[in-house]
Order: structure tokens, then sequence, then C-alpha cells
């Protein structure tokens, strides 16, 4: 059953012990009844007294937790469950910082669940592909430089800056889904394999608004449409309006959270951003869908977070 709309006081309730967090990660992983991830059968049974089930036709023994984001980990599910519903129902994005103390958790280990949740969500977006009116152009993250000029002039707009491609559903006047992929530069071999896995291709024919950077025609080699023109700064938001919404949201969302522009994980805290902006419709259901993501999300190392 979703857990839909609790408070924190209805979440604590409903998952007080390991047992009870144990059973919904069950219900995520296997909604329609187990599943033997060896031989496909589907029947098999609880081993009392353990965290594992046995395959009624091979008997292989499958711990509940294998293969989800909560393999090998230390730490509680009761935990794990406190922190995802503490991140899904902080708007702003919730620090590291501050979860460890309400927590009482060292500050490295929450950090490192709260990196794999953003894996996690991440995950989930793998699929999400874009369709209609498509808002596209680059953004730069980083923040400005104490020194705004240099010996030779004042210093380029992308000085010492992430540069992040960005395409947002346009709908009228509403923003849908949005996209943002962390780039080294905006040439056409960059750009390519992005368009094509995050835009929706069967039917083709997308339509793309744009500024007049010559790589944007990369969108026509899918057979899509663009509408390419040089855009003046004052003219961006009536032009691309989704686009300078979301932009402006993200580094809004990055600062008041974060309070600067972490360049080495620049691109999880995009895909936090991105998961809660394509879920902002249904706020209610974030726990309960970060849940799932985190059931159905492959075991993260810890090396493949601190790099």
């Amino acid at each position: 059953m979703p857990y839909i709309e609790l408070s924190l006081p209805e979440f604590q309730r409903r998952f007080d012990s390991e047992e009870s967090c144990l059973q919904a990660v069950f219900q995520a992983r296997w909604p329609r009844g187990f599943v033997c991830p060896r031989c496909g059968h589907s029947g098999g049974y609880r081993l009392s007294q353990r965290r594992t089930m046995q395959c009624g036709s091979c008997r292989r023994h499958t711990s509940i937790t294998s293969g989800t984001i909560f393999h090998g980990s230390h730490v509680q599910l009761k935990q794990w469950f406190l922190l995802i519903y503490l991140l899904a129902n902080d708007k702003g994005g919730a620090s590291t910082l501050r979860l460890s103390r309400q927590l009482g958790m060292h500050y490295a280990t929450t950090w490192f669940i709260v990196h794999k949740l953003r894996v996690a969500m991440a995950t989930r977006e793998e699929n999400l592909t874009l369709a209609g009116y498509i808002e596209l152009d680059e953004a730069f993250f980083g923040g400005r430089s104490r020194n705004s000029r240099t010996r030779k002039g004042p210093k380029r707009p992308s000085e010492k800056k992430r540069q992040v491609l960005v395409m947002v559903e346009s709908e009228g006047s509403q923003a849908g889904h949005l996209v943002m992929r962390v780039i080294d530069n905006a040439t056409w071999d960059t750009l390519k394999p992005i368009i094509e896995a995050k835009v929706e291709s069967e039917p083709g024919g997308q339509m793309f608004r744009t500024d007049g950077w010559q790589a944007h025609d990369v969108v026509m080699t899918f057979g899509h449409s663009i509408k390419m023109g040089h855009i003046p700064n004052h003219m961006q938001d009536a032009e691309l309006p989704c686009m300078s919404l979301a932009i402006t949201h993200a580094k809004r969302f990055l600062l008041r959270t974060f309070h600067q522009f972490c360049k080495t994980h620049l691109q999880r805290y995009l895909d936090e951003f991105c998961y809660r902006w394509n879920r902002r419709r249904s706020p209610g259901q974030l726990t309960h869908r970060l849940l799932t993501a985190c059931a159905l999300c492959p075991p993260v190392r810890h090396s493949a977070i601190a790099r």
C-alpha cells in the first residue's frame, strides 16, 4: 500500500521496526510476489528469523535487501527510512549536516547515504524522455569569482564554471519534464548522444527552440525540427521562459541548501533537483516513490560515490 501524505509521527509509527521496513522493501521489490533472481520461479517462502527468501524450485537463498541500494549497509533500515522521509519532504533539499544532527549519525555516513539516494533518483530518471515543444540551451554553474577582472580584462562567463546542458518541455505557460547534464563542451559530438537518449524518437518530429549556437542543429539528425536564432539577454525570459525558470530554480536550490556550487558532485545535485522537479505535481508521493527507487536501484559502492 502506498504511504502517501503521512506526517512524521505517522511515518515513524508505520516503520517502527526493522521488520516493518523489510516488508516495505519486499513489497517494492516484488509487488506481485517473490520471483527468484536465479531461475525466475515465481514462488518461495521466508526463512524464519532471517531476512532471506528461499526459492521453491531451485532452493536458492536470496536476501530481501540484496540487489538493492540497502545491500551491505550497516545502518539500520529504520534509519534509512527516516532519512529518506526527511530528504523527500524537505522541498528545498536537506543538507547532510542538518540530517546528521537530526538523526544522530556520523556526518560521513550520512553523506554517503544521501549521495546513494541521489544515485537512486538518477537511476529512476534513466528511462525518462522528452517530447513535444522542447527548450534547449546551456547554463554555467559555479558561482561568481571573487575577482571579476583579470590582467587582460573582464573574465568570461564560463571562467572556472561547469557547463550544463538543459532541456525542458514547454507546455504553453507551464514547464514539463526537465533534463540537466553536466558537459565538458557544447560540441556536436557531445550533445548528440544526450539528445538521442533523452528525446523521444518514436514518433520523431519534436520541436526545439534554442539560441543560435551552431551545434544545436544536431537535433535535426534525429528528424526533429528546430527554431534557432540569437536571443538577447533581455529576451531570454520571453523566448525561453521554461528554460529560464528551471535554471533559476536550480541555482537557488543549490545555493539555498548547500550555500555553494560543488563542481565535483554537481551532476548528482542536479539529478536530485530534476527528480523533484519532474514530480513536483505530486509531492505527497515523493517518500513512497523514493523508497521504491531505493528498492529497485542496484547496490552503489562507496568508491563510486567518493570520486
